[in-house]
Formats: C-alpha cells, structure tokens, sequence
C-alpha cells in the first residue's frame, strides 16, 4: 500500500509540472503549482513512512466490516464530476455534484442538501470571481449566450 501511495503521490508531483503558468504569475512565490507541489511532497513523507515502518498486524476483518457503497459511489462521483466540469461549467456541476453526495452520504433532506449546496457553490464562485480567478461557465453557457447576444444584434440590425 505504502508503494502504491508514493507511485501515486510521485506521479502526481510529475504532472503539477505540466501545470501552465500566466506570465504576471511566472515569478511570483505562489503559483498554480505551488500548493499541487506540497500536496505532493506531502504524501512522498507519508507513504516513505509507511514503506519504512510498517504495520506490525493488520485487521483485515475490521477492513472488511468498513461501509464501502458510499465510499465507491464517491468514486464513481467524482469521475462524473470531472467529466461534466467542462461542458456544464463549474457552478451547475458542483452545484449537482454536491447535492449527490449528500444524497449518497444519507442526508434524506433534500431542500437542505439543495439549498446548502447551491449556497455553498455560488460562495465559493464569488469569493473566487473577487481574487480574479476565472473558472469556465462551461461550453452549454457560453453557446446560449453567444445565441443570445447573435440573437439580439440580429434584431437591432
């Protein structure tokens, strides 16, 4: 397990290498790779300790009487999520992806799970709107409002 860890921790400080930087951001101290580094480095320490001191007993029992639905439906959610973060944009695919989880996490509430999510979602996109930082409407938003621009110049003409 240890191994597998630093093959997954060394692979992805590889690929934050691939990470492309604005040029105002080139030499800044914090980068779009900075925190993907430390994560990184982090789980290199973590996974070197569990390579050199092992586990003396292992419970495989206790492994097994572990709740695993949730955990593999998450999985499974969030490989969705990535899939839909481009065509329908960061807010409506967070929005959905967060609302399904605490549908798979038992929150039997839906209007809390809704409205919590959708909050917690249009928060985040503020904050992230007033640092600056874009994140994409998705390629379904920018066509109906490049339709809708077409649209009203047509009818001005």
């Amino acid at each position: 397990g240890g191994l597998a860890f630093l093959g997954l921790s060394i692979g992805y400080g590889y690929s934050a290498t691939h990470i492309t930087l604005d040029f105002w951001s080139s030499q800044a101290f914090f980068t779009a790779r900075t925190l993907p580094y430390i994560i990184a480095a982090a789980g290199i320490v973590c996974a070197g300790l569990l390579v050199i001191v092992p586990s003396s007993k292992t419970d495989w029992h206790a492994l097994k009487s572990l709740n695993w639905g949730p955990a593999s439906g998450l999985l499974i959610l969030m490989g969705a999520y990535s899939a839909m973060l481009e065509p329908v944009g960061f807010v409506f695919a967070t929005s959905l992806f967060l609302i399904t989880a605490f549908r798979i996490l038992s929150i039997h509430r839906w209007w809390i799970s809704c409205l919590v999510s959708v909050a917690l979602t249009l928060g985040f996109w503020g904050l992230m709107h007033l640092l600056g930082i874009y994140l994409d409407p998705g390629d379904i938003i920018t066509r109906l409002i490049a339709n809708l621009n077409t649209r009203t110049l047509s009818g001005v003409c």
